[in-house]
């Protein structure tokens, strides 16, 4: 017998029965408006009406539910009416084991405990719910319920709720356009296999502790478009547990009561969250105990005291894209992460406003990771802290207004890196980077921007920076890289510009270095590679006080163009080392000195600049000594120091190092190992250098300058107070001084202690005319002279006492040396120039061949050509005017020449008139008698000019001529003296010659000739007045020197051969010289020479002509000149 039984609905009897499970179920409709429920009363004489009939006899207390439907194939269709209940656990429409049932516009009501609205329950049990109200006032009344695989559909659906509004439990739920007020849970789904979706609608959940949307213990939930507010405090907007996954696209939440949370997952839970506005006040997205949320292009905004706006904590992952997060209360953070937990950032931005709020912070070996993320944060930027904590930034931009803070902050051992970012410090005190506490930043394409007057980079307490290609601006003051307490900062490739435009009363510095107590442990700044440049009227370069610290700049330029390079004070113990790099300021280092002229606090206990491998300072020295215990400078491998000392207690050069003295210095010890010490006088001032302690020198050379003249010329000095050792060169540079005469000497160096040293003279000293020698006196002071060291005078014997009357005593007069100035060896290549330029092109009649004839093969005819090529070289030499120096001249010449007419008035007479050319050049070389110096002198240059001349009898060369000649000449000349630098000049002028005589034909055949004749050459070459590079103004003399010549040439005249020798007498009306600085000295012995000259011209053939010849010249005081010329004509 079939035991089993079903309950269906009996329309004619209106009501529920009991029935054999084969019996045909029907749908039942109710449209009325009036509920029908199912009574207990009805229930038990359904069963009593089973029972009579032997059939079963069950007992069966089931609640009033509303609208109720059991078993597969039994369906509810309910439409336009009001179902309520009133009984606990009455659910207005529920339906189990595989029902369905169908709601359109159906108020339901439930008012008793744990009375659902609507609940589906069971696998095949659906329910789909349009339209209507749901409400439900009893405690933990149920809006949309599911349960145990049942699946619900609901839309359009009002809900007001004592408990939760959509509930499914290990069932599925769709949802979509519900309005639902909630006490305790908003939407809830819960367990494994629920998968719970809403869509479009409106959740508001009141009460403490609620929660607007939720998925625990693996259910799925999903929401899109949809908006859940919450009121109470300590509320979760959203929630998701283990195994549970909740997914929010669109929408929003907002809590605003105290403590509560926008989105939460906790162990193992996964929360994603698409295009969401958060509003809450505590937190806003945070994942928990290994869950993990995943945000993209979304809103949150926290509103409370120490909210967070993204947070992953206890082993949470969080990852953000392209959201945006604001914080308005103080001491709130955009994002945290703490222990083992990973929080990323990709695209969005951070904002928080209120005070000492944070955008980014790890801690507690959280790990933070943000890409294209702007941070606009009233306290710290970035904040790691603690072991294990790290933050990484990259392609993003981070203000800071932190007080002690920074855009970067690295604390307690946490440790940050940025790549490619943007920075900027807001705040006075705020930073680009900020690291304490063994807090440590890398960072590399880093831009910094001080808008507060902050710091690029501020250390602390043994903080580490290691920053590469970056750069640091400001215009508001402050500090590019603030080195504290034991901290170490290393800048590679960084570009600092810094001013002070917008905050002009703000010190702008490159480098603080200091500590906080006297005990902390040694800063150290390392700058490589870098360009760091500050500006404005309130500036310094390093500023150090109260540390003992370090500061390297490696391959390096510092500059401050308004203020000192390295300001010193209060307890500063600090040592700047420069390894190829410059610094510069208008003074290097102040010493004692605060910024500002603030109180420069306790002494300094030392100040120290080193200075290798051809590093650069630039400024002077300036030394508080009350305020100052040690102070030192140190120059090694090529470094330069262009500037004064004042006060500086201790100076080192050595390995090639060079100190370039701008001004009247002091200082106590000074030593020179291979190097230079330069007396500036760029300004035109003279400087004393005066070491109060010992100088010792190995090596050293010192330039000083001097306005050369007597012994009163106003020089550079240096005054050694103490002992003095080692070998010093001394190099002297005339300063304007004209040069003269001597008597004791120019007092250079002077030294009162000991002296075991040696200054000797380097190079050359000139002015003017003259060569000076640095000569030590028998005080042992070291005095710069005019003349040769003075031979002493020959004693006079005492006037013997013969007896008689007495008288007075006339003292013998002891004779004085002669004191004669030593000439320049320039000056006889000055003259040897001039000279060889006025005489270079010069010639005769008989150095130009005369007509030649030849048969023209063609027509017969007797032609005439006179197409000549002269070359000659010469080599000579003179003294000058001193008798000092000996000028050497070897000179080389050609010339071009050729008639362009020739007529005859009678037959046997010949004018001519032709054109001619030349190039020509000499050297000179001339040496000092007295100093042992040289000077060479070269010329080199064109000649131009026409010549013209009458011969009476052509044909015979006999009777009188007349010869005539001008030429333009033009010159480049230069003078290089032993040890000076060369000198380059030009002159150029006319030449003129005038001659005339008379040949003499006798012998048998008529074949010896005697011409006496005579000669004019006017020198028109002049060399405008030249200033040499030691200031000596040059100006020649002899100008337009008029040369006479007179005397006889015998010449034989054979068939092939005319073999001559000629004698003559050349007289100058000018001597050529050279005035310097007014000083003139000229050539000797050549105002009378005597000139003898041999050679031979011969005709090898009809067409060639070919002549040479020798000639000497003797002056007087060694004037002389041998010449060599060889000559060819060509007829064609």
């Amino acid at each position: 017998m079939n035991k089993n039984y079903r309950v269906i609905w009996n329309h004619s009897q209106g009501n529920y029965v009991v029935t054999s499970e084969l019996a045909r179920g029907k749908v039942k409709s109710s449209r009325s408006s009036t509920a029908r429920r199912l009574t207990a009363g009805c229930v038990a004489t359904a069963f009593m009406a089973v029972a009579s009939v032997g059939i079963i006899q069950p007992a069966l207390a089931a609640p009033a539910y509303g609208e109720y439907a059991s078993g597969a194939g039994n369906i509810i269709d309910i439409q336009d009416k009001d179902v309520a209940t009133n009984d606990d656990n009455a659910h207005a429409l529920f339906i189990e084991k595989g029902a369905t049932a169908h709601s359109n516009n159906v108020n339901f009501t439930t008012s008793g405990k744990k009375a659902y609205g609507v609940y589906v329950n069971g696998a095949g049990s659906s329910i789909d719910v349009t339209g209507g109200t749901i409400t439900t006032t009893g405690p933990q009344g149920y809006g949309l319920a599911a349960g145990n695989g049942g699946k619900l559909m609901a839309s359009d659906i009002t809900l007001n709720t004592s408990g939760v509004g959509v509930y499914a439990d290990r069932s599925n739920i769709l949802a979509k356009n519900l309005s639902v007020q909630a006490n305790a849970y908003g939407v809830y789904g819960l367990g494994a296999g629920t998968e719970l979706v809403i869509a479009d609608s409106n959740v508001n959940v009141n009460g403490n502790g609620a929660y607007a949307l939720l998925a625990e213990n693996g259910g799925n939930v999903t929401s899109t478009n949809s908006h859940y507010t919450t009121s109470g405090s300590s509320v979760y907007g959203a929630w998701a547990n283990k195994g549970s996954e909740l997914t929010i696209i669109g929408g929003s939440i907002t809590n605003t009561g105290k403590e509560s949370i926008g989105i939460f997952a906790k162990s193992g839970g996964v929360v994603n969250v698409d295009g969401v506005t958060v509003v809450s006040t505590s937190q806003g997205i945070n994942s928990y105990s290994s869950a993990v949320a995943n945000v993209a292009n979304s809103h949150v905004t926290v509103t409370d005291k120490g909210a967070y706006g993204l947070l992953a904590e206890n082993g949470g992952k969080t990852t953000s894209i392209d959201s945006h997060y604001i914080t308005t209360g103080d001491s709130a953070y955009g994002a945290w992460v703490n222990t083992g937990s990973e929080l990323n950032i990709f695209g969005g931005s951070i904002t928080t406003t209120g005070k000492n709020s944070t955008g980014m912070f790890a801690k507690n070996g959280g790990v933070l990771n943000a890409e294209n993320i702007q941070i606009d944060a009233r306290g710290n930027g970035a904040w790691a802290t603690n072991e294990g904590s790290r933050i990484n930034v990259n392609n993003s931009t981070i203000s800071s207004g932190a007080y002690n803070g920074g855009s970067i902050t690295a604390r307690n051992k946490g440790f940050a890196t940025v790549r490619n970012s943007k920075l900027i410090a807001v705040d006075r005190a705020s930073a680009g980077f900020y690291a304490d506490d063994s807090g440590q930043v890398e960072a590399e394409n880093v831009d910094i921007d001080i808008l507060g007057g902050g710091y690029g980079i501020h250390l602390d307490y043994s903080g580490k920076t290691n920053l590469k290609k970056s750069k640091i601006n400001s215009n508001s003051g402050g500090t590019a890289f603030y080195v504290e307490s034991g901290s170490v900062l290393t800048a590679d490739n960084v570009f600092a510009e810094m001013d002070n435009t917008n905050n002009p009363e703000k010190l702008v510095t490159a480098i603080n270095i200091s500590n906080s107590y006297l005990s902390s442990a040694d800063p150290t700044a390392n700058i490589n590679n870098s360009f760091l440049h500050i500006k404005g009227n309130n500036a310094a370069g390093i500023v150090t006080e109260y540390t003992k610290g370090e500061v390297n700049l490696n391959n390096t330029i510092l500059t401050v163009d308004n203020g000192p390079a390295i300001v010193a004070y209060n307890q500063a113990l600090t040592t700047v080392n420069l390894d190829n790099s410059l610094l510069s300021g208008t003074t290097l280092l102040e010493s004692g000195f605060a910024p500002n002229g603030g109180d420069a606090g306790g002494d300094v206990r030392g100040i120290a600049v080193n200075a290798s491998n051809y590093s650069q300072l630039q400024g002077d020295a300036n030394i508080d000594r009350s305020k100052t215990q040690a102070s030192s400078v140190s120059l090694d491998s090529g470094s330069r120091w262009q500037g004064a000392a004042h006060d500086l207690q201790d100076l080192s050069l050595a390995g090639s190092s060079q100190w370039n003295m701008t001004g009247t210095s002091t200082v106590d010890n000074l030593t020179a190992k291979d190097s230079t010490i330069i007396f500036d006088h760029g300004a035109g001032d003279f400087h004393t250098l005066t070491v109060k302690g010992d100088y010792h020198a190995d090596n050293a050379k010192l330039v000083m300058n001097l306005a050369l003249a007597g012994d009163d010329a106003a020089s550079d000095k240096l005054h050694i107070a103490g002992n003095a050792s080692g070998t010093t060169k001394v190099q002297v540079h005339n300063a304007g001084g004209k040069g003269a005469a001597t008597l004791e000497g120019v007092e250079l160096i002077r030294v009162e202690g000991t002296q075991n040293g040696e200054f000797l003279q380097d190079g050359r000293i000139v002015a003017g005319a003259w060569d000076y020698a640095l000569v030590q006196d028998k005080n042992g002071k070291w005095r710069l002279v005019s003349d040769p060291i003075p031979v002493d005078p020959t004693p006079v014997d005492p006037i013997k006492d013969e007896g008689g009357d007495t008288g007075t005593v006339i003292a013998p007069e002891v004779p004085q040396p002669k004191r004669t100035p030593r000439a320049r060896p320039e000056v006889g290549s000055y003259i040897a120039n001039l000279a060889a330029a006025s005489n270079l092109f010069t010639l005769s009649a008989a150095d130009r061949p005369g007509v030649t004839e030849y048969r023209d093969a063609l027509t017969g005819k007797v032609e005439k050509t006179t197409l000549w090529l002269r070359n000659e070289g010469a080599h000579g030499g003179f003294s000058d005017s001193t008798a000092q120096l000996k000028s050497i001249t070897n000179s080389y010449m050609t010339q071009l020449g050729g008639d362009i007419a020739q007529w005859s008035l009678n037959g046997s007479d010949r004018f001519s008139l032709g054109v001619m050319a030349g190039y020509g050049n000499a050297k000179s070389n001339t040496l000092s008698k007295t100093t042992g110096y040289s000077a060479k002198g070269q010329v080199n240059g064109y000649s131009g000019g026409i010549y013209a001349g009458w011969q009476q009898d052509s044909q015979t060369r006999s009777g009188a001529f007349v010869d005539s000649w001008l030429a333009y000449n033009t010159f480049n000349n230069s003078v290089k003296g032993e040890g000076l630098g060369q000198e380059s000049y030009k002159s150029k002028g006319m030449t003129a010659s005038l001659e005339g005589g008379y040949s003499f034909a006798f012998g048998e055949q008529q074949q010896y000739r005697l011409q006496p004749k005579a000669q004019a050459v006017w020198m028109g070459v002049k060399t405008g007045d030249y200033t040499e590079q030691n200031g000596t103004r040059v100006s020649a003399t002899g100008k337009n020197n008029v040369q006479t010549r007179t005397g006889v040439r015998a010449t034989m005249h054979t068939a092939t051969a005319q073999p001559y020798a000629e004698v003559n007498w050349l007289h100058n009306t000018q001597r050529f010289g050279s005035k310097l600085d007014g000083v003139k000295i000229e050539q000797a012995g050549a105002r009378n020479i005597g000139e003898v000259k041999l050679g031979l011209e011969v005709n090898p053939s009809q067409h060639v002509g070919i002549w040479g010849g020798i000639a000497q010249q003797v002056g007087g005081k060694g004037f002389s000149d041998s010449s060599a010329t060889l000559g060819v004509k060509v007829s064609f």
